[in-house]
């Protein structure tokens, strides 16, 4: 597979789509969980260790048995939520949604109040499958399968898993050891803004600060998506909610009855006396800015998402005509550089003032990890096939 005038051999340098998972997990510790244990057992694992999912693995048979996701935790509370009739009509047509997903097995132990193993919960929502690769699989296969929505995938080593390789890894690696020997068309790329890109889209899922937790959790589902945007009754983004917060209703259940600020607001305040990091912060951008730029707000504060957001009234500009969006409007970078984050030695372009977002900005869309793998999967010249031989099968 060649990628422009990049081929691997000797003397070469070897394109960044080229390089094998087992590269990527290299002596990490794998976090697992007993598949019987409880459900609030699996979420303080996946709240200490700060992950979104985690391997369930039978002490019996000595194997893995699927994939506890936060989604799959999701679907669990509004198919225990089925039966209220407080709910809105909206939610009880997603818990029906989730009744019918669910296996046979899960839903019926679920509706008949039996004991919740987390083993019961493995892929509820079909979203995030256990998806395995062989340590030989190249990043283009596993990149090919994250621009479709998987977050990660299990590196196997026969029966043992090597490693759980991330979206989140893959960028990271991408950024911090690829962005100074990039073809031709992934500079471009980068270089592009997000208006062009088609990332500015206006049909972005938001709640109010307001909105009741089990309505933000049918939209999540519904959309099967990660994230809504929190905004207040201008569409000034307030907030985000993540499916990263869910995890925490099975702490504090109370929340599940609360608003959706109340349970950002809870999940950040346990997330800052853990790392005592200010989580406060609602990143954005401006549909001006290039994808480089958001790529490294990204990186440089650990988000999965950045909203895109514009100052009011630009799309009424825009139809009046007084805003092109023919022409490109980004000026040239400036050439004065700064370190991204203290862990890295990568250094980018200080951006013009106008690329960040404002408070008083609409939110106009997103872009997320799944976004920029998929950009990048498309600009290269040679699209990966998946090869069965390289990939086991989903465990469903």
């Amino acid at each position: 597979m060649s990628f422009d005038n990049h081929h691997p051999g000797l003397g070469a340098t070897t394109h960044w789509l080229s390089i094998q998972a087992k590269d990527l997990v290299e002596n990490q510790h794998v976090i697992q969980v007993n598949s019987n244990s409880t459900i609030e057992h699996a979420c303080d694992i996946l709240i200490k260790h700060d992950i979104q999912s985690v391997p369930l693995f039978d002490q019996e048979t000595q194997t893995y048995v699927g994939m506890f996701d936060l989604h799959d935790l999701a679907t669990y509370i509004l198919l225990k939520r089925s039966d209220h009739d407080s709910d809105s009509s909206a939610v009880q047509i997603q818990a029906a949604a989730a009744r019918s997903s669910a296996s046979g097995l899960a839903r019926d132990a679920i509706m008949m109040g039996k004991r919740d193993s987390v083993s019961l919960l493995s892929d509820m929502s079909h979203m995030n499958p256990f998806y395995s690769v062989l340590p030989e699989t190249t990043l283009a296969q596993v990149v090919a399968v994250f621009a479709r929505g998987t977050h990660r995938v299990a590196v196997m080593d026969g029966n043992k898993i090597r490693g759980i390789l991330s979206q989140t890894r893959v960028i990271r690696y991408f950024f911090e050891h690829c962005t100074e020997s990039l073809t031709a068309s992934e500079s471009r790329l980068l270089d592009t803004p997000l208006r062009h890109l088609g990332l500015v889209t206006n049909d972005v899922v938001k709640v109010k600060p307001n909105s009741p937790v089990i309505q933000a959790l049918a939209l999540l589902e519904r959309w099967r998506i990660s994230s809504l945007a929190i905004v207040d009754e201008e569409d000034r983004i307030a907030g985000n909610l993540s499916v990263a917060d869910v995890k925490y209703l099975a702490k504090q259940r109370r929340l599940a009855s609360g608003t959706c600020m109340e349970l950002v607001q809870a999940a950040r305040f346990v997330q800052g006396m853990r790392d005592g990091r200010d989580r406060a912060a609602v990143f954005s951008v401006r549909p001006e800015a290039t994808l480089r730029y958001a790529l490294t707000k990204l990186i440089a504060t650990g988000a999965h998402r950045v909203w895109v957001t514009e100052p009011r009234g630009t799309e009424e500009r825009m139809r009046s005509g007084s805003i092109s969006i023919g022409a490109d409007p980004t000026p040239p970078m400036p050439m004065r550089r700064a370190s991204v984050s203290s862990t890295s030695s990568q250094t980018v372009p200080i951006a013009p003032q106008h690329y960040a977002g404002s408070f008083n900005d609409k939110v106009c869309g997103v872009v997320s990890l799944t976004d920029i793998l998929r950009l990048l999967t498309d600009t290269a010249p040679n699209q990966p096939e998946l090869n069965p031989e390289l990939n086991y099968a989903s465990m469903d």
